[in-house]
């Protein structure tokens, strides 16, 4: 009965905090429009003040768009009274000097004063293909000349020829930071990629180099670094059995026989002229270290009775050698750690475009001493004279391509030489190229340093082409480099190298 009787109250207690309930949703519901509102009304308000703000925004802008034209043109002003200035300055120097100034032409292309800047992103990496190296970890870090063992330098370059590449290997292949030795002149990359980071650049020879075709194949049989199918191998048994004298009468197509072949045998023609001469090599023992095609060693072997060897760089090279000339090829070059294969010694060693490119120059030039006989002659070829990078047509990042270590002037490379026991006996650039004949003796070879006044020319010729080909980027690259170019403009200018036109336009001055 008890219960009955509470019944009603239960309900009357339940309906009470129901009305209660509902009474503050309603309060709610009222606070929350009214919030509603005053939130609109601040939107309202934010609006205004955006609107006002955007006006006095177009106006600063008309005004700063305005004080930068009249900034143009004060500095075009500038400009041209400066170019002016320098061109008497320059006169009075010659006239001081009892000279007369060197008239300049100003080149057809305007350079910009300044242009963008950002970091460089190759994309998508060579062949598409993941990176043996990721973490970056094969990379050799010189604290020294690799030829003379002098621990002073200076940067001189930063980067090789993927900076102007629309592909690379990876983020960290363009720098490799080139500086030159203050002992012997060597230029040399302090920053080198060896074990599969740089059998990796050698496997995609082509466009890393950018010699490739458009479709990444390299049509010439001779530089073909990539392995060989059995369809290739036919191909080239096919094309080489036509010989190495193929008359032009015969109307073949280019594809139909190995072109290179007789041109590797005109152009090294003098090689063997040379080396008939100086050392004489009757029934000498020789070892061809990277030939083409095998002209020299076949030259040697017919005309003098040299027993002859063989090491090729590639596969191609190798099957090529094979069928034109029956050499059998023992290896192929290993340039991070160098070996001759075969046993014995050798009365000659000639090594083509090796010195540019070896990774360990002291390891590569110990390795060919051991296989030198007493009296013996290492003849190199194809080394890379630097003038032809340091003049002003030249563009000094796209010579120096990721496969090449270093850069020599002839001082240089006989000081070089010298300092790893080897005397040179003759010397002579030849279409921008190195041919030098030296002689093992004991010790290493007398030589003296860069005379200080040389080395500061060097240094300051490599930083002018240096500056020259920042310039001389293509204008889709430039923001690459776009950091360096304020600095590549100012040090154009005060070198002379660049000059304002009437216009005031930027220009390079060529003598």
């Amino acid at each position: 009965m008890a219960a009955l009787l509470m019944a009603p109250v239960r309900v009357a207690s339940f309906l009470l905090r129901g009305e209660r309930q509902l009474a503050n949703v309603r309060d709610l519901a009222r606070s929350a429009k009214k919030t509603s509102a005053a939130v609109a009304a601040d939107v309202r308000r934010v609006d205004e003040r955006l609107d006002k703000q955007g006006v006095r925004l177009e106006k600063l802008q008309e005004h700063v768009d305005s004080v930068r034209q009249g900034a143009s043109e004060g500095l075009l002003r500038v400009n041209v009274q400066l170019s002016a200035m320098m061109r008497v300055l320059q006169q009075m120097r010659a006239s001081t000097n009892g000279q007369r100034a060197a008239a300049k032409r100003l080149s057809g292309r305007s350079i910009p004063v300044t242009v963008g800047s950002e970091e460089p992103h190759w994309s998508p990496v060579i062949g598409g293909e993941v990176h043996p190296d990721p973490e970056g970890k094969e990379w050799l870090s010189l604290d020294k000349c690799p030829f003379c063992g002098h621990d002073e330098r200076t940067l001189v370059v930063e980067w090789n020829k993927l900076i102007m590449l629309a592909k690379a290997p990876d983020q960290q292949s363009a720098r490799y930071d080139y500086s030159c030795c203050h002992r012997c002149g060597v230029v040399y990359a302090t920053r080198r990629p060896v074990g599969q980071r740089f059998r990796f650049l050698l496997q995609h020879f082509g466009e890393v180099t950018g010699k490739a075709a458009a479709d990444g194949v390299i049509r010439n049989p001779l530089l073909n670094p990539y392995p060989l199918s059995e369809a290739d191998q036919e191909r080239l048994r096919r094309i080489a059995g036509r010989g190495v004298w193929v008359s032009e009468h015969l109307g073949l197509n280019t594809s139909e026989y190995i072109e290179g072949a007789l041109k590797d045998r005109f152009e090294n023609s003098m090689h063997v002229d040379l080396l008939g001469n100086l050392v004489k090599p009757t029934n000498a023992r020789v070892l061809e270290i990277r030939p083409r095609a095998g002209t020299i060693a076949e030259s040697l072997r017919r005309l003098y009775n040299a027993q002859v060897f063989v090491m090729p760089m590639w596969e191609s090279q190798k099957f090529v050698l094979k069928e034109l000339y029956g050499f059998e090829g023992k290896g192929l070059i290993d340039y991070d750690h160098f070996h001759i294969p075969f046993d014995g010694g050798f009365d000659l060693i000639v090594c083509n475009h090796m010195l540019v490119h070896s990774l360990r120059p002291q390891e590569f030039l110990g390795e060919v001493h051991t296989h030198l006989n007493p009296g013996g002659y290492l003849y190199f070829y194809n080394e890379p004279d630097d003038r032809q990078i340091l003049g002003e047509d030249k563009s000094i990042i796209a010579h120096l391509n990721p496969l090449h270590m270093h850069t020599f002037d002839r001082p240089a490379l006989i000081r070089a030489l010298a300092a790893n026991g080897l005397e040179v006996t003759f010397i002579k650039s030849r279409h921008s190229s190195f041919m030098v004949l030296a002689r093992s003796v004991a010790g290493n070879a007398t030589s003296t340093g860069i005379a200080p006044e040389q080395l500061t020319q060097r240094i300051e010729a490599y930083q002018l082409a240096r500056d020259r080909a920042i310039l001389k980027l293509p204008a889709d690259m430039r923001q690459r480099l776009g950091g360096e170019w304020t600095n590549a403009v100012e040090h154009g200018l005060e070198s002379g190298t660049l000059e304002f036109d009437e216009r005031g336009q930027l220009r390079f001055a060529v003598e």
